[in-house]
């Protein structure tokens, strides 16, 4: 009995994961923006530093606002697309949210200037080859 109460609980959570992905998927699509899924791992010192450092400045969140929208996703969580193979971490991918294609990739810390500037060269490649 215990048994099925936790399979029913993690089936229900599972769930909870993936429609929290696919909103975020409908929510670019409608206000055509990208996606930012961020990749990190517990205890990881440069992933808690990004987090830190790089997503919580004005600077980083009104360049992801404008043409963005951020996920950030533990490694094993369910919710993270089995065919992105992330090997390192902090991984941040710029993927298209209509299929969930990487359309580029940083990988590892970087400070939060040049992190919106990557950001930007990648928005305007993208938009501008459609």
């Amino acid at each position: 009995m215990l048994m099925k109460i936790v399979w029913c609980f993690m089936l229900v959570c599972s769930f909870l994961k993936a429609d929290f992905l696919e909103q975020e998927r409908e929510n670019a699509i409608k206000s055509q923006k990208l996606i930012v899924l961020s990749v990190t791992k517990d205890q990881c010192p440069y992933c808690l530093q990004m987090r830190h450092d790089v997503f919580e400045t004005e600077l980083v969140r009104r360049k992801i606002d404008q043409h963005y929208l951020h996920v950030e996703v533990d490694k094993d969580d369910k919710a993270l697309p089995k065919h992105l193979h992330v090997k390192y971490y902090p991984t941040n991918l710029v993927l298209n949210p209509k299929d969930l294609s990487v359309i580029d990739e940083f990988i590892g810390y970087t400070k939060p200037d040049i992190f919106v500037e990557l950001l930007e060269e990648v928005y305007k490649q993208e938009f501008n080859a459609r």
